[in-house]
């Protein structure tokens, strides 16, 4: 190999590492502001109803231990980048 045709692929290499880091940064920062205007998401366990009804008793029910009642709970990247 040459030594424009070395410098070429490297100058190549460095574009496509920061075309995709400069995509990371702007994926990251869309998610973030997806979570800004949605931090809660329906909780798994309760379906989002805030009960659960009784495996014994099925005219019982109670509150969902996982959300207090409230049917939400917060999604995971709230807590990872701080979003309130």
């Amino acid at each position: 190999m040459t030594g424009a045709s070395v410098l070429s692929t490297l100058v190549t290499i460095a574009v496509c590492v920061t075309l995709l880091a400069l995509l990371m940064v702007l994926l990251v920062a869309v998610y973030r502001f997806n979570l800004k205007r949605h931090p809660y998401t329906d909780c798994r366990r309760c379906r989002g109803s805030g009960e659960r009804r009784s495996r014994l008793f099925a005219h019982s029910f109670g509150y969902c231990p996982d959300c207090a009642g409230t049917g939400h709970k917060l999604r995971a990247g709230v807590r990872l980048f701080n979003v309130r």
